[in-house]
């Protein structure tokens, strides 16, 4: 059995401490940009290349995954365990769905080995359906007026 290969040293300062303490638990998707926007009033030094780069090194290290569900910009999961994303189209949330098992293609070459499988569910949160219903309760109103 092929043992895993030692992961890279990574030189701990206070703001990549800070970007750490930020990830773990969190399990709102943050992207590069909301990372430095709540860390730069701390640390007024720090520069977004700071927040990219230890991202980047995160992501080499296998400790942060990329997820690329909002097509806008690319968000932060520090969850390695296997799970879907659920992302609402309307405000942008992202919910993780647990994989109760790993999903085989119907049409798969034979032969060919399943590394991992990511899927992406879009639909709208409970939140953001509650607004759209006063919405149209709205319009419905106005136009009963008229």
């Amino acid at each position: 059995m092929k043992k895993p290969a030692p992961k890279k040293a990574f030189r701990l300062t206070p703001q990549r401490e800070a970007i750490l303490r930020f990830l773990e638990g969190n399990t709102s998707h943050p992207s590069a940009e909301d990372i430095y926007a709540r860390l730069r009033r701390k640390f007024p030094g720090m520069s977004f290349a700071t927040v990219y780069n230890t991202l980047q090194s995160l992501l080499g290290r296998g400790d942060l995954i990329e997820v690329r569900i909002d097509r806008g910009r690319a968000r932060f999961d520090p969850g390695l365990k296997p799970h879907h994303h659920l992302l609402c189209v309307r405000c942008g949330a992202i919910t993780d769905l647990p994989e109760r098992a790993p999903v085989r293609p119907a049409g798969l070459p034979r032969g060919y080995r399943l590394l991992s499988s990511n899927i992406e569910f879009y639909g709208i949160c409970p939140a953001c359906g509650k607004k759209e219903g006063r919405r149209e309760e709205l319009s419905c109103a106005k136009k009963r007026k008229k």
